[in-house]
């Protein structure tokens, strides 16, 4: 029988607990990166061993940060983004990255886009200096915005002029499998770790679930809790990096086709998968689907392992949550006053 250990997961940046029915001694640390705070738990009888397997995964995750980022200067995709059309040769790391975004924008038809970026810079997104563009702005934004206008040769990447990319929706998940790969190389007995929105879940033995609680958007309250032993867990919402002008809320995932902040029926949306890039990037195009569409997508698509992704989804009303049927085999339920407040639709895939 799989023992279970027990997570509670604030889906946006909040990790409660983790409670391990071994004497394995809990080492944990955490670091500012990837412009969140990441938390490390690892379990291992052998103190010297989680420390440096702690310290490989920093240092992979500064590696990977100076390699992807939009705003380090002269990382690989800064330097795309300061091409001025002209092309730049990347690391076959980055070309493999980006190859595989090109591939997941196609399969979303462009909702999650990494041609974004220019948007994302007019509303302030990226130095935190907001505003509410003009709509004679947007559309002129939204001339540079368009993956299919990105061409990979080898490692060889063009933009048009005046493009850029963001890879920030799957650099994420891809540190996800590193961080995975450095645990199980290291052979620490289980490890858990918070890249803030993405939780990674690693046990040797294959013995163990993990109870992850799915938090009610803007109150730090966990409304739902099921078990999982699927290494990756990723959420999206509005309510994770947003501003406000004039009493409206402005929130970062934006809708390529208006070049605003999308403007589903979603409030959040969960993805439990073993592929953490294909869920990264999902969990912004789900949001920018909404309901009906992501729940289409779901029943119609596996992930490149051939097994369905475990999803929840918390409408803008936050009175009804979509859960996959597989998550419920799991032990889905409602927590506490939500059982009374939320209604369960299943999605039987």
């Amino acid at each position: 029988m799989k023992k279970l250990l027990t997570l509670f997961l604030a889906v946006a940046v909040l990790m409660l607990s983790l409670c391990s029915c071994t004497k394995d001694k809990k080492t944990t640390d955490e670091m500012f990166a990837l412009d969140t705070i990441i938390s490390f738990s690892i379990y291992d009888s052998d103190e010297e061993l989680s420390v440096n397997t702690i310290d490989k995964c920093k240092a992979e995750i500064t590696r990977l940060e100076n390699l992807l980022s939009a705003t380090k200067a002269y990382s690989d995709v800064y330097n795309i983004n300061s091409s001025k059309g002209e092309s730049v040769k990347v690391s076959e790391e980055t070309a493999s990255i980006l190859s595989r975004s090109l591939e997941l924008c196609e399969s979303v038809d462009g909702a999650f886009d990494v041609s974004v970026y220019p948007l994302v810079k007019l509303w302030g997104f990226d130095t935190k200096e907001y505003k509410v563009p003009s709509d004679d702005e947007i559309g002129q934004t939204l001339k540079y915005v368009g993956y299919e206008n990105i061409t990979l040769n080898d490692s060889t990447v063009t933009l048009k002029e005046n493009m850029s990319i963001d890879l920030g929706a799957v650099a994420k998940g891809y540190i996800a499998e590193r961080l995975y790969s450095i645990m199980a190389e290291s052979k620490i007995q289980r490890g858990l770790i918070n890249l803030g929105g993405m939780v990674i879940v690693y046990d040797s033995k294959a013995d163990n679930s993990f109870s992850i609680g799915v938090e009610y958007p803007d109150t730090g309250e966990v409304f739902a809790v099921f078990e999982t032993d699927t290494a990756f867990t990723v959420t999206s919402g509005a309510y994770q990096r947003y501003f406000e002008e004039n009493g409206e809320r402005y929130h970062h995932i934006i809708d390529t086709e208006s070049g605003k902040p999308s403007n589903s029926d979603i409030s959040s949306v969960t993805i439990v998968t073993k592929d953490a890039v294909a869920g990264d990037a999902l969990s912004t195009a789900f949001y920018v689907f909404g309901v009906e569409k992501t729940i289409g997508y779901v029943k119609a698509n596996t992930d490149e392992n051939g097994e369905k992704f475990g999803v929840i989804i918390l409408n803008s009303n936050k009175d009804t949550v979509y859960v996959s049927s597989e998550l419920i085999d799991r032990g889905f339920e409602l927590q506490g006053a939500f059982k009374d407040e939320i209604n369960v639709e299943i999605i039987d895939i």
